[in-house]
C-alpha cells in the first residue's frame, strides 16, 4: 500500500504526458563508495539552482563525506543542506533527526523522495527556501530557530550575522520548513510564499514542472543505458551553483551584510570553467549574466573575486578561474553583468599580490582567515616569469593557470576599452614556456635562482602540481596549443607524445577510479588531437572515455562530480562537441553517442533549435566520416558558439 501510495502521489505530480527525459534519472548513480573516491552525490530534492537540497540522512555529514551514502542501511533524519560536494563543508544546515531504523524501502526522484525505515513512511518535496516532509515526526522536535554552522571556517573568518534561520510549522502529517539566511521572519514568508495554502501534491507537481521547463531544452535519442547517464548528469547539472536570494535581496558572506539583488553560491570555478559553465550558456542561459554579476558583487564585497565560494572565500585550488568565466560569458554574448566592473575586478586580481605573498606558501586552504588567495604566488609570477617551487605550492600549474586567466584578462581589457592591457597580458600567457626544461621534454618546476627540479627528483605527491604529474602537466595549456606544440617539436611529435600519455597512463587506476579521467586537468587531454591534426584520435579518445568511465552503477563514474563538471563533460562529449578552451567560444568536434538530439536555444539568445543528426550511429562506430554545420562542413574539426546558437542542423556522418 506505501508503494501503492507512493505511485499516486507520482501520478499527481504527472500533468505532463510527453516525456522530458525525466524519468531517466536515476538519482542513485554516483552515490555509494567509500571515503571520497566516488561520484560524490546525493538524491537531492529541490528545484534547478535551489538554494538547499533536500536529502534523507544516513550518516552526519562534514568536509569529506556526505549526508547519505547509499552504502548505509540505516536512515537517521533528513536534513535541507547546502553541501555543495564532498570536499566541502555545508553551512547553516537544517538537520531532522529521527530515532535511527533500518532502511526498508526507498524511491527518488529529483522533486518527490520517499522512504520507509522502521515501519514507517516519510515522504518530501522542496522549493527554493522551503521543505516539506510528512509521515510519523512523533520523535523529532525540530522548533524555530538558525544554525551559525560553517563547516568550511576551519581557519576562522568571523561572520557575526552569518545565521541559517528556519521556521517550523507542523501540518497534519508532517511539518513544513521555511529556510532564510536573513531572518527568521523572512524565513516565514519564504514558506508562506512557496507552501502556504497548497497541498503537498501540488507543491511537488510545481517542483517537477520546474525541472521540466529544462528537460524539455534538451531531447535526445540514444540507448536506454545513455539516456540514463546523459539525463542523471542533466539533473546534477542544474545544481549548481545555488542561488541564494530571496525574493531581491541576499545575506553576503563577503562583507557579512543583506543586500539587494541576485546572488549566486557554491561555484567550484577551477572544475566548472571547463564544461559546467560552458553548458549552462547553452541550457541555461537565462542564469549566466546572473551568475557573472554575482561574481561581481562578491568582488565588491570581499576585495576579490573568488575561486570557491562557500559561501565565502575558503582559500581552495588555484589559479583565477572567475576570470576564465567572465571571459566566456563576454564572448559568447552575454552582455548582462557590469564590464567595466568586471575588468577592474580582473585587472586587481591579475596585477595585486596579496598580502604576503612573498611569505606564504599557498597550501590548500592553508591562508584562509589571514587573507583571500586569488592568485597565490603572483608577486614572483610579475617577478620572474614564473611562479617559484621553493616559495608556493603547486608552483607548476600555477603558473599555467596564470597563462589561462592573463589570455581571460586580456579579452576583457580589449573588450572594456583597454588595448594596451590587452596586449600586456596576451604577451604574459605565454609564461608557462618558462617552465618548459627542453632536456626532460615536459613543464618542471624551478626555483626563485632560476634553476629546474630536475625530473628524477619529484616524487608522488607532487606539491608543485595540482592534482596532476609531471606527465599529466605536460597538457595543461588548452589555450595554446599551437606553442605546446611548438615546444615539443611540432605536431607529429605532439600526437606520439598524447599516444604514450594515453597508452600508458590514461587508464592506470588512479584513487579508486578507472583511470585518471576522474581529476578535471585531464579533461580536455583527448580534444588535444584535434588541435595537433589528428581529428581520428580525438573520436577514438573521446568514445573511449564515454563508455568506459561512466556507467549507471551506484559509484557512477570515475572522480567527484564537482558541481557538475563529470557529467558536463559527458553531455557535451555525447552530443558530440567539447569547449576545450571555453573563452575561445568554439567547440572542438568528438564522436557523439547519441543518434539525434534537439536542443532549444532560448533567452538572451533569439529562439533557435538546434537538431543533431548522427548518420550510421552505432555503438561500436567512433570515426567521423565528416561533419557539417547547415550543409558547410566544418573545416579544422570545430564548430563556433555563434553559429551553434543559430540553431539548424547538426549532421555526422559516422565511417
Amino acid at each position: 500500500m506505501k508503494a501503492l501510495a507512493f505511485l499516486a502521489t507520482l501520478a499527481c505530480c504527472s500533468a505532463a504526458a510527453a516525456s522530458s527525459g525525466l524519468e531517466y534519472i536515476d538519482p542513485l548513480i554516483g552515490t555509494e563508495g567509500k571515503g571520497s573516491q566516488y561520484g560524490g552525490m546525493m538524491p537531492c530534492a529541490g528545484v534547478p539552482f535551489g538554494s538547499f537540497s533536500m536529502v534523507p540522512m544516513t550518516r552526519l555529514n562534514r568536509v569529506g563525506q556526505l549526508s547519505f551514502n547509499q552504502a548505509d542501511d540505516t536512515l537517521i533524519g533528513f536534513i535541507l543542506t547546502r553541501q555543495p560536494s564532498i570536499w566541502m563543508g555545508d553551512w547553516g544546515e537544517v538537520r531532522i533527526p529521527i530515532e535511527p531504523a533500518k532502511i526498508e524501502d526507498a524511491a527518488y526522484t529529483p522533486y518527490l523522495g520517499r522512504v520507509t525505515a522502521g515501519g514507517r513512511t516519510f515522504e518530501y518535496t522542496a522549493t527554493a527556501h522551503a521543505a516539506w516532509l510528512r509521515g510519523d515526526l512523533r520523535d523529532v522536535r525540530l522548533v524555530d530557530g538558525y544554525c551559525s554552522n560553517r563547516d568550511d571556517e576551519n581557519l576562522g573568518y568571523p561572520l557575526p550575522n552569518f545565521k541559517g534561520w528556519r521556521c517550523v510549522k507542523r501540518v497534519r502529517g508532517g511539518m513544513q520548513i521555511g529556510v532564510s539566511l536573513i531572518s527568521l521572519e523572512q524565513a516565514r514568508a519564504n514558506l508562506a510564499k512557496e507552501i502556504g495554502g497548497k497541498t503537498f501534491e501540488e507543491v511537488a507537481s510545481a517542483v517537477k514542472s520546474e525541472w521540466e521547463r529544462y528537460f524539455g531544452r534538451i531531447e535526445i535519442d540514444a540507448p536506454d543505458s545513455v539516456k540514463t547517464i546523459f539525463y542523471t548528469g542533466l539533473y546534477h547539472t542544474l545544481m549548481y551553483p545555488r542561488r541564494i536570494d530571496e525574493y531581491g535581496r541576499y545575506y553576503s558572506a563577503f562583507d557579512d551584510k543583506v543586500h539587494d539583488g541576485t546572488m549566486y553560491s557554491c561555484y567550484s570555478l577551477w572544475d566548472t570553467y571547463r564544461a559546467e559553465h560552458p553548458w549552462l550558456t547553452l541550457v541555461a542561459p537565462e542564469h549566466v549574466d546572473g551568475m557573472m554579476q554575482a561574481l561581481l558583487e562578491m568582488y565588491r564585497e570581499g576585495g576579490w573575486l573568488p575561486k570557491w565560494p562557500n559561501p565565502s572565500y575558503t582559500g581552495i585550488m588555484i589559479g583565477a578561474p572567475a576570470e576564465v568565466v567572465l571571459a566566456e560569458a563576454y564572448v559568447k554574448g552575454f552582455k548582462g553583468f557590469d564590464l567595466a566592473l568586471a575588468y577592474e575586478a580582473v585587472r586587481k586580481n591579475a596585477t595585486v599580490p596579496q598580502t604576503g605573498d612573498d611569505e606564504c606558501d599557498w597550501r590548500d586552504r592553508g591562508m584562509f582567515g589571514r587573507t583571500p588567495e586569488t592568485r597565490g604566488g603572483l608577486a614572483s609570477y610579475m617577478k620572474r616569469g614564473y611562479v617559484s617551487c621553493d616559495q608556493t605550492r603547486e608552483s607548476v600549474s600555477r603558473t599555467q593557470d596564470f597563462g589561462l586567466a592573463d589570455r581571460a584578462a586580456a579579452i576583457l581589457a580589449e573588450a572594456a576599452g583597454h588595448p594596451d592591457d590587452a596586449a600586456f597580458f596576451r604577451a604574459r600567457s605565454s609564461n608557462y614556456t618558462n617552465l618548459w626544461e627542453a632536456t626532460a621534454s615536459a613543464f618542471l618546476p624551478r626555483r626563485a635562482d632560476g634553476t629546474f627540479v630536475p625530473r628524477a627528483q619529484l616524487k608522488p605527491p607532487y606539491h608543485d602540481y595540482c592534482e596532476q604529474s609531471p606527465e599529466t602537466g605536460v597538457w595543461a595549456v588548452p589555450f595554446d596549443t599551437d606553442g605546446l606544440a611548438a615546444l615539443m617539436g611540432g605536431p607529429g611529435t605532439a600526437v606520439r607524445r598524447l599516444d604514450e600519455f594515453f597508452d600508458t597512463l590514461f587508464w592506470i587506476p588512479e584513487r579508486g577510479n578507472k583511470s585518471i579521467h576522474g581529476n578535471e586537468p585531464s579533461h580536455h587531454c583527448a580534444y588535444l588531437y584535434n588541435r595537433f591534426g589528428a581529428p581520428e584520435k580525438t573520436q577514438q579518445r573521446v568514445r573511449e572515455i564515454l563508455t568506459r568511465a561512466y556507467s549507471t552503477d551506484r559509484k557512477g563514474f570515475d572522480g567527484n562530480e564537482d558541481c557538475g563538471q563529470m557529467s558536463a563533460w559527458y553531455i557535451f562529449s555525447a552530443l558530440g562537441f567539447y569547449p576545450l578552451d571555453p573563452a575561445s567560444g568554439e567547440y572542438e568536434i568528438g564522436s557523439p553517442l547519441v543518434r539525434s538530439a534537439r536542443l532549444h536555444i532560448g533567452a538572451p539568445y533569439p529562439p533557435a533549435i538546434l537538431e543533431i543528426r548522427v548518420e550510421n550511429a552505432a555503438p561500436a562506430r567512433w570515426r567521423v566520416k565528416r561533419a557539417t554545420l547547415n550543409g558547410r562542413e566544418l573545416t579544422g574539426w570545430r564548430v563556433r558558439h555563434a553559429d551553434l546558437i543559430k540553431g539548424g542542423l547538426l549532421e555526422f556522418k559516422m565511417d
